[in-house]
């Protein structure tokens, strides 16, 4: 995985056309329906993924750097058909282009280890005002939102008593 603060380094420059989402394809009813697995998020940059996916059963959130997308683990063996759904166009615009990384904001506990980019959530920025907020704490796997979701988030867990202790703020501009 590597440190935070070296991955948000790499992603400098960097720019995302894509968010993806793994799952299978459901044929069993009229109409074949794309199923998610969120557990993991791929961010597509041009060349290659940033990988979020939930650590189980944590409430955090591992990041790293991958060439593809992997075939979730609950889908190995199994006879589904592996694909990737597109939410692009509801974080980077309709139709999804290229677009740089300008800010992470990122939240640490004491679950979280950055020296292995591990956080407990996190907002991208995209060029000026685009953004995709990442929470693990979902119960099927990374919840996605969009503007105002990580002040939100800030607002309901300042001051929580939860087991990991307090929370602290970590932000990257580029």
């Amino acid at each position: 995985m590597g440190d935070l603060h070296n991955l948000f380094k790499l992603l400098e420059g960097a720019r995302a056309w894509d968010v993806h989402i793994p799952g299978f394809i459901d044929r069993d009813g009229n109409v074949p329906r794309f199923t998610p697995l969120s557990a993991t998020v791929y961010i597509a940059l041009q060349s290659g993924y940033l990988s979020l996916e939930s650590v189980a059963d944590e409430g955090q959130l591992a990041l790293r750097l991958v060439s593809e997308p992997e075939i979730p683990e609950p889908l190995k063996g199994e006879d589904e058909a592996f694909s990737l759904g597109s939410y692009g166009q509801l974080f980077l615009q309709d139709p999804p282009s290229p677009r740089p990384f300008t800010r992470i904001r990122a939240v640490v506990d004491g679950g979280s280890a950055p020296s292995r980019s591990i956080v407990r959530c996190l907002e991208f920025t995209f060029g000026d005002s685009l953004v995709l907020f990442a929470d693990p704490a979902y119960h099927f796997g990374v919840r996605l939102e969009g503007v105002g979701a990580y002040e939100r988030w800030i607002t309901d867990n300042q001051g929580s008593s939860d087991v990991y202790g307090p929370i602290r703020e970590l932000t990257w501009t580029s």
